[in-house]
């Protein structure tokens, strides 16, 4: 009978060892720091769009890098705090009520992907042209990158101008054709 157990609790160490979670564990404080790491990029991104609402270019200063990249549907529109800031003021003036909530946020290493939208009364110029006194909102979406500070360094932004330029009141005229 020896023998027996002998073998038995050989089986069954065997089946434990073979059965064995190899998934490496992540101890708690890489846990803790990583919750802590993706919850300041998220309050950082609220900060940006809240400063963006505000008008806030203090704010928008003191969470981006100097030489800040922006990139809107395509085309770099601005290289450093200076021309964003230029940016917001373009905006501000043509809807000093706008205002941009975030819908969703998600956060993969060093980046957040934020799902937005935009509403503002179009009561001041747009350019050269003049205010049509119209409500308009869009929906866009941004990728801010941020460095090892927390600090953002890059957003691309993507919305639909065409159709808030359309509710906003202007149209797309015909193209002359020769």
């Amino acid at each position: 009978m020896n023998n027996r157990s002998f073998n038995l609790f050989c089986l069954v160490l065997i089946i434990l060892v073979a059965c064995k979670d190899n998934v490496p564990r992540i101890n708690k404080n890489q846990v803790m720091a990583n919750n802590t790491y993706v919850s300041v990029l998220k309050e950082t991104t609220k900060i940006y769009l809240n400063a963006w609402s505000e008008y806030d270019t203090l704010l928008q200063q003191s969470i981006t890098i100097q030489k800040v990249v922006r990139n809107v549907n395509g085309e770099n529109v601005s290289y450093n705090q200076h021309e964003l800031f230029k940016s917001m003021h373009f905006w501000y003036r043509a809807m000093p009520d706008i205002k941009i909530i975030d819908k969703e946020i998600t956060v993969i290493e060093n980046r957040t992907y934020v799902n937005w939208v935009s509403t503002g009364t179009n009561t001041g110029m747009f350019g050269d042209i003049p205010p049509t006194g119209k409500v308009g909102q869009t929906n866009g979406i941004s990728i801010l990158t941020f460095n090892d500070a927390g600090k953002i360094v890059h957003e691309i932004a993507y919305f639909d101008m065409l159709s808030l330029m359309e509710e906003l009141g202007y149209t797309l005229e015909s193209p002359v054709m020769n």
